[in-house]
This record gives structure tokens, sequence and C-alpha cells, in this order.
């Protein structure tokens, strides 16, 4: 719904963003603010009880997985993807991997990066390996969350089939 909260901080080395991200920089241009945005979501979500909406990116909240799971704990109807959220996941791997098992029901492997043997790697790799000190898309290094493999099943399958309403197996 909203973008990342530093996208409405004056753009500067500071920034949590890559420097490739700066383009989506929302400081100083009349728009919405990032806590707006998120009004707006939960008033939707509260307006529409009975609607499953699923949110990318974490919702834009995976820099505060204790506000996401208020947010997942007051709405039942809300899901979330993690696309583009590794760098998030992977610098706080005990919390994220709580969160993860936590909310299994209720978030989704999702991605907006070209698909790629690379790419697909990169997400086995911090999601299912306890690996230290990885990679990542931008200047930090993650670290491996270790995730279960009944969790690891919902994140990548069972989830999108249970929302699409999709039989297993079809």
């Amino acid at each position: 719904m909203a973008d990342h909260p530093s996208a409405w901080r004056p753009a500067d080395n500071h920034q949590e963003r890559s420097p490739g991200f700066q383009r989506y920089n929302q400081f100083g241009k009349d728009v919405p603010s990032y806590e707006e945005i998120l009004g707006i979501r939960d008033r939707l979500l509260d307006a529409q009880p009975k609607t499953v909406f699923i949110a990318c990116h974490f919702s834009n909240q995976g820099n505060d997985l204790t506000t996401l799971s208020k947010v997942l704990d007051h709405f039942p109807n809300l899901y979330v993807d993690m696309s583009a959220r590794d760098y998030e996941m992977g610098r706080e791997p005990r919390t994220a991997a709580r969160f993860l098992q936590k909310y299994q029901n209720r978030v989704m492997f999702g991605t907006d990066q070209s698909i790629s043997e690379k790419m697909y790697r990169a997400w086995w790799r911090l999601l299912e390996t306890p690996d230290e000190y990885i990679p990542g898309s931008n200047w930090w290094r993650l670290y491996g969350l270790e995730l279960p493999d009944q969790v690891l099943e919902k994140l990548y399958r069972g989830n999108a089939l249970k929302v699409l309403n999709w039989a297993s197996g079809e």
C-alpha cells in the first residue's frame, strides 16, 4: 500500500533503500504520508471484513514486524507476501523466523524480481539455510532463517492454494 517508510525522508546516504530506488522518494511531494496510507489500508480492511486482501511487500511494514503482527492479529482477512523484503528479514533473522512461524498461514512467497535461478537460489538460501553473512540485494549482509519444512510448504505453495481456492494437486 505504501512504500518503505524511508521514502518519505530526504534522499541521502542514510536511506534504507538502495540508490536505484530513490526515484520512488516521496519527500516534499504532495502525497499522503506513510501513516495516512496505512490508515487508508486499515479502513478498507475494516469496511470489507469478508474480502481477502493480499498486501505485497509485507504491506511495507517488514521493517517493523511487531507492528505488522498487530495488524495481522486485528485483520484476519489480510495476507501478506514477502516479495522484495529479503533485506529486512535477513537483517533480523530470529525475529523474522518467529514472525513467519507465527503467521505461517497468512504469508506467501512472492517476487517481483526477474525469474531466474539466481533469484530462487538467493531466496532458498535466506529462507532455508542457517548461512550467515549472505550477500544481499543491497549493501547489507543477510542471515539465513532456517525455517522448518512445514512453514516453507505453506509459504511457497499451501497458502496460495488456500487463498486462490485451488485444491491441492490441481
